[in-house]
């Protein structure tokens, strides 16, 4: 800068770093951002805030043990933020084995709009991954109220089959089934669901279908359809707090509002204990 002092490049650059450290987050949480340059950080950090990707820490230079380092922090509270993004630097060798073994991700680009298409696919990936595995470990449990058809029994017992019309809410393969007026008696989870002889992963409102209840555990393989309970007695999903978080944080634009609405009344009946069914 034409007749500037030593001091005042310093004391500028400093106010610079100063302005992007402004966009780090003070908790730590977020990607580690790597650049090439304080202008190069500068860049990538504009973008990054107004992409709404949080940055938990930042750094100048070639990638290397340490900047993996301090990504993996979030490998244990937020591992789909445990990455580097790193803009026109070289990822030492060290660096890049080491984040094999700390679970953490390297993205590397030249150009800034490369990096966030990596970013977005990744986190992408990350959510649907994380919601089948909410799904099939039987966490995120969608709210179903089911009415038994008694002229379409199957079978009795082990498993249960039974024709049922969805009377509110939305039925899915692995949703666990109780009764809350017979002292919230646990039948099974739903392992099949066929409409016009056809199998489906999902079943909604109005809806005419077989379900297949399979137990889940040995005293379930008990139970028998016509002696424990019968078509009179209505069939929910099984609803807890921890379910309803994970559906309001990974599923809230698949449930209508009624079926919100259904949600908050099992959240009442298996959460809070109100009898209203």
């Amino acid at each position: 800068r034409g007749g500037d002092s030593l001091e005042e490049l310093k004391h500028a650059a400093m106010e610079d770093l100063d302005e992007v450290m402004g966009d780090v987050s003070t908790e730590g949480r977020g990607v580690h951002v790597q650049a090439s340059t304080l202008g190069a950080l500068e860049a990538l950090m504009d973008f990054l805030r107004n992409s709404s990707i949080p940055v938990g820490s930042i750094n100048i230079g070639p990638v290397h043990k340490r900047d993996v380092i301090k990504a993996s922090s979030m490998a244990d509270k937020s591992p789909e933020l445990a990455l580097v993004l790193a803009f026109d630097v070289k990822v030492m060798p060290e660096a890049a084995k080491v984040a094999k073994d700390m679970k953490v991700t390297i993205f590397t680009a030249d150009i800034i709009y490369h990096l966030f298409d990596k970013f977005t696919a990744h986190m992408e990936s990350f959510m649907a991954s994380t919601r089948k595995s909410l799904l099939e470990k039987g966490i995120a449990v969608f709210p179903v109220q089911l009415k038994i058809l008694p002229e379409h029994i199957f079978n009795k017992r082990n498993p249960i089959v039974v024709g049922c019309e969805v009377v509110e809410g939305v039925l899915r393969i692995g949703t666990p089934i109780c009764i809350p007026e017979l002292g919230f008696l646990d039948i099974g989870g739903v392992t099949s669901i066929q409409s016009n002889h056809k199998e489906v992963q999902s079943a909604k409102k109005g809806q005419e279908v077989a379900v297949k209840i399979s137990p889940l555990n040995d005293q379930q393989g008990m139970i028998l359809f016509g002696r424990q309970f019968d078509h009179k007695q209505a069939l929910f999903s099984k609803m807890t707090r921890e379910g309803i978080g994970k559906l309001k944080e990974h599923f809230k634009d698949d449930l209508q509002p009624d079926d919100w609405r259904l949600v908050q009344k099992l959240k009442r009946m298996f959460v809070n204990g109100v009898q209203h069914w």
